[in-house]
């Protein structure tokens, strides 16, 4: 019984391998096969996401007649809007329109097919607003014109004051100093001419005197005696200096 039963077993152990080795066969050929539809899947919707978000940088049309600006907007594939955002008036004819703003902004990436929305003005308005600012920038220039010539007339007027001033003490202080050298020059002379003698004052004499000699004359207290004065005579003026009797 034993002999019989061994190379039974032999067998069942050959075919338990052959069996598992089988199994791990189909399992990896299924496991490679799923691991491929997925990444073919990806690439097919990879491909079609990017042709449906194809991007191109939007132009800059700010400052253009809205006609021209969209014919080029349209020409890369987007569409565009206009609305006058100032007035809110009806948009006749695009060519008397000019785009003042844009969105997206010139340069940005946007995808064909989206909407550019542009920001119109009225020519009659871009003129009229043209108008007004040239008159302001006019009126501006003339303002600052009569500033600067007041400011200049101002600053005129005011170096004439200082110099005036500056004339002005000039002059007194040449004055002063004239005056002081005429004071300096009395001085000097002052002090170079001789001490004279203080003049006395004539007595008068009464009216019917008569001295026959300077004796007599000063013993009566009148000596000296001046020409016209009482008791004046030529006899008794000796040197003729029309005083008599002064010795």
């Amino acid at each position: 019984m034993k002999e019989t039963s061994v190379p039974a077993i032999g067998r069942m152990k050959t075919s338990l391998v052959l069996a598992v080795l089988t199994g791990l066969m189909l399992t990896g050929c299924g496991a490679k096969q799923a691991a491929t539809q997925p990444s073919a899947a990806a690439t097919a919707t990879a491909t079609a996401v990017s042709q449906v978000t194809e991007t191109v940088a939007v132009p800059g049309v700010t400052g253009l007649a809205l006609d021209k600006a969209t014919d080029q907007l349209e020409g890369l594939g987007f569409d565009v809007e206009a609305a006058d955002t100032d007035h809110g008036k009806t948009i006749m004819a695009k060519k008397n329109w000019q785009v003042t703003s844009q969105d997206p902004a010139a340069g940005a990436k946007a995808a064909k097919g989206s909407t550019v929305h542009l920001g119109v003005k009225s020519l009659d308005d871009v003129a009229a607003e043209k108008a007004a600012a040239d008159k302001a920038a006019a009126a501006k220039v003339a303002a600052d014109q009569a500033a600067a010539a007041k400011a200049a007339a101002d600053k005129a007027a005011a170096d004439k004051a200082v110099a005036d001033q500056a004339a002005a003490a000039k002059a007194a202080a040449d004055q002063a100093a004239a005056d002081q050298a005429a004071r300096d020059a009395a001085a000097r002379q002052a002090a170079q001419a001789p001490a004279q003698a203080p003049v006395q004052a004539p007595v008068k004499a009464p009216a019917a005197a008569y001295y026959a000699n300077c004796t007599a004359a000063k013993n009566a207290g009148a000596a000296p005696l001046y020409r016209g004065q009482a008791g004046y005579s030529s006899a008794l003026d000796r040197d003729g200096d029309g005083v008599a009797c002064e010795k």
